[in-house]
């Protein structure tokens, strides 16, 4: 069942086109989550309610875009400055939710730089993959063009794995993202672990669309629109931000990645194995991936590289609300890691 734009999200729809189905998903508590994921049941046949943005989450979100904002409309401006210089013919495939915001904003620009750099968003779900379904789709209206998926940041580099294990041979892993402190991506704004204004929250900054989901072999991927959640829908608002941040920027700015970090992954699971974690499924690095923990699943513990970062101030508070343990690693790759309670993957 696929359903008109204006009713299904609150993406605006010159900025995207939105490849995903309207479905009723499973709808569990985070603990049947996690005891559904350890008995083996798909992550991606799973979806818990969204709540109202804490207090906490709310404040790291203007935070962010007061602190990090002017840097992230250079970021964005390097990268589709870099990505209209390098492809004759490109087309922005962002992963949703957390590439869909950065997508946008890119189209923006490209648009305001009298370039149309068409932007579709589509699902990928780590252990089920890309949606070939709506891959499809996009291949078939842009049947020449070089596909750039589209993210936010990285943590373990799981979603490029993912990305570059699904996708069709005939398709390169083109992986383009803002804040890359995994070292994975083909093309990154910058290499730093930087906290992004969405990855504080979720449906809020994205459309009001949920976490994508599976429903069927063969059937495109779904969502469904957080209703319960219109009130403090900041979508309009964040993209609006974004699109004003980046205005002092032209087509030639550079970009420049700065150097690549090498095996920050390796670093992060060391030190949460003198935890006593060594189950990699259960160790999320980056402020961002630390922030997703915190908000969808059950943390047992955090990890910061810094006690007084600003980027993780939130990560600090939300940990203190919950009872999890912090401790200070100051030769961290990464801003902050999380670890999962339990065995969850």
């Amino acid at each position: 069942m696929t359903v008109s734009a204006p009713l299904f999200h609150t993406l605006p729809p010159e900025d995207v086109r939105v490849h995903l189905n309207a479905a009723a998903p499973r709808l569990v508590s985070i603990d049947e989550k996690e005891a559904l994921i350890r008995s083996g049941v798909s992550y991606g046949e799973l979806l818990t309610p969204e709540r109202a943005p804490s207090a906490a989450q709310t404040a790291a979100y203007h935070g962010a875009l007061r602190r990090n904002g002017p840097r992230v409309g250079q970021l964005l401006a390097a990268l589709t400055a870099g990505t209209l210089r390098e492809y004759p013919q490109p087309v922005l495939v962002s992963l949703a939710r957390a590439g869909t915001p950065v997508g946008c904003a890119m189209r923006r620009l490209a648009r305001r730089w009298g370039r149309d750099l068409p932007h579709h968003t589509l699902s990928i779900i780590r252990g089920e993959g890309i949606d070939r379904a709506a891959l499809a789709e996009v291949q078939a209206a842009h049947p020449n063009a070089q596909l750039i998926f589209v993210d936010g940041w990285t943590g373990k580099g799981s979603i490029h794995d993912t990305l570059s294990a699904s996708l069709p041979a005939s398709v390169p892993a083109r992986l383009a993202v803002l804040s890359d402190p995994a070292g994975v991506a083909l093309h990154a704004a910058t290499h730093d672990d930087l906290l992004l204004p969405h990855a504080a929250l979720n449906a809020t900054v994205c459309g009001l669309l949920s976490r994508t989901f599976v429903t069927g072999p063969g059937q495109r991927h779904a969502a469904r629109r957080e209703d319960d959640l219109t009130a403090h829908d900041l979508t309009g608002h964040y993209l609006q931000a974004l699109h004003d941040l980046s205005l002092p920027f032209g087509p030639d700015t550079p970009l420049v990645s700065g150097p690549r970090p090498a095996d920050p992954q390796g670093a992060a699971l060391a030190a949460a194995a003198r935890l006593g974690v060594h189950d990699p499924h259960r160790v999320k690095p980056g402020v961002g991936e630390a922030t997703r923990v915190f908000l969808r699943r059950r943390p047992a513990h955090l990890l910061v590289r810094d006690a007084d970062h600003p980027d993780t101030q939130h990560l600090r508070e939300l940990a203190l609300a919950s009872g999890v343990p912090v401790t200070t690693h100051p030769d961290l790759p990464y801003l902050a890691v999380a670890t999962i309670a339990g065995g969850a993957p």
